[in-house]
């Protein structure tokens, strides 16, 4: 049974998670002092003999290499802080998995090995070298098994002599069973205008032409299967897509393929806020747009219906 948004959730937060938020401040900070302790004279000593090294050193090479091993020994410092982040992000998972049980959810830090494949076969998602998961949720939303999960994409470009990456794609990739049976592939991507026909040429798929004005300035459809892209697109799910496109915060792109409706949602931003290790845990303003976050799960059935008995 999932609790509606914002159902209760109050009453929990304060029964169950602002008590045990309490114990954690506490050991955040036991964590946090312990740190600081083995970090800092490290970090003042590399700093001390920096500035000695500049200032008294005369010898060109020799004064290079005690700014070179100054650096070093400051970065060692630096380094045993790293115990702060890990205590943090296990606090993370562990918050995480507690809010999103509340809501009936299951939780893990990571998605399964292969998660992105349906997308990738799908074209959903744009080219990228590089790639970064988190945040799996599966669960059901009205009787509808939903999986989904953020994901951090980017693409290696040459700059100033140099490779760095580009941010391509960072958002929600989303999987919804759907309540129409189908046999082909059918996909709605953002206009990209010629773009979508080069990708999807000699892969059996053909454009769509809908009746849709409002639809058609937002997307174009490939099938391979026309007669079976217009039984999925009725008028009410081309409108009910717009709709979603529109409070999704970001260009949105789905696909029908075996079962399900795969959605790629680019709102640039993360999702499922999480505290700071380096602040105190009780300041709860992350929880709200951690909530809303999760209502937003609902809110994809919800505005496209996919509960079984309305049949989209």
């Amino acid at each position: 049974m999932t609790a509606e948004p914002g159902a209760g959730f109050e009453g929990f937060f304060a029964r169950e998670i602002a008590p045990w938020i309490e114990e954690k401040e506490t050991e955040r900070k036991a964590v946090l002092r312990r740190s600081l302790w083995r970090a800092l004279p490290v970090i003042a000593f590399g700093l001390a003999c920096f500035v000695a090294s500049g200032e008294l050193i005369a010898d060109e090479d020799t004064r290079g290499f005690g700014l070179f091993a100054s650096i070093a020994v400051m970065i060692g410092g630096a380094l045993l802080l790293t115990s702060v982040l890990t205590w943090g992000r296990e606090f993370a998972e562990e918050l995480s998995a507690k809010v999103f049980g509340h809501f009936g959810y299951e939780y893990a830090a990571e998605p399964p090995d292969g998660f992105l494949r349906p997308f990738e076969a799908c074209r959903l998602l744009p080219g990228h070298d590089r790639q970064s998961l988190e945040d799996h949720v599966r669960g059901e939303v009205g009787g509808v098994p939903f999986e989904l999960a953020e994901a951090f994409l980017e693409r290696k470009v040459r700059r100033d002599k140099r490779d760095d990456y580009d941010l391509v794609f960072r958002g929600l990739v989303a999987r919804y069973r759907f309540p129409k049976r189908f046999s082909g592939r059918t996909y709605v991507l953002g206009d990209r205008g010629i773009l979508n026909a080069l990708a999807h040429a000699g892969g059996g798929s053909e454009r769509v032409r809908l009746e849709d004005p409002r639809f058609e300035e937002r997307f174009e459809v490939f099938s391979d299967d026309q007669v079976e892209a217009r039984y999925l697109l009725t008028p009410a799910f081309m409108e009910r897509l717009v709709r979603l496109a529109d409070v999704s915060g970001g260009p949105m792109q789905a696909a029908f393929a075996g079962e399900e409706l795969l959605l790629a949602i680019d709102g640039r931003r993360g999702y499922f806020a999480q505290p700071s290790p380096w602040r105190d845990l009780r300041r709860n303003d992350h929880i709200h747009d951690f909530v809303e976050d999760i209502a937003f799960i609902r809110e994809i059935a919800e505005v496209l219906k996919l509960d079984t008995e309305t049949r989209v």
